[in-house]
């Protein structure tokens, strides 16, 4: 906890906290909306999960939730497409209104398709 490299961690997460509540404040924003990942699929082979966004909640500890957002065009080893997703991150304790937000966006949208190889969910 004494290394240079952590405190420098810890007070460039404070910043993005910052920066992200004058944003929130300044637009009057309840949320903002972004693509969860910037490359659809990254290869196993890679040691980490490269250019994902959904960092940005964890690095300051702001909610975020994820909702289908639909698909990338079809290819030849994606015939279907490749599911992409949406964040939504809200400010500290706003846990509420995202999933008020997820909810409202997934009912407009319905960009959740199953998968041809799972049975179908029971409907309650």
């Amino acid at each position: 906890m004494e290394e240079p490299d952590y405190k420098e961690r810890l007070l460039r997460n404070q910043r993005t906290r910052q920066a992200l509540m004058s944003v929130f404040a300044e637009h009057g924003l309840d949320a903002i909306v972004y693509p969860l990942q910037r490359r659809l699929v990254v290869p196993l082979s890679e040691p980490n999960q490269a250019d994902r966004n959904g960092i940005l909640a964890s690095v300051t500890g702001f909610p975020a939730i994820t909702v289908p957002a639909g698909f990338s065009p079809p290819t030849a080893n994606a015939p279907l497409g490749v599911p992409v997703g949406m964040d939504i991150l809200g400010r500290p304790w706003s846990e509420g209104r995202l999933i008020e937000l997820a909810f409202g966006f997934e009912q407009a949208l319905h960009a959740r398709k199953p998968p041809p190889s799972a049975p179908a969910l029971a409907a309650h």
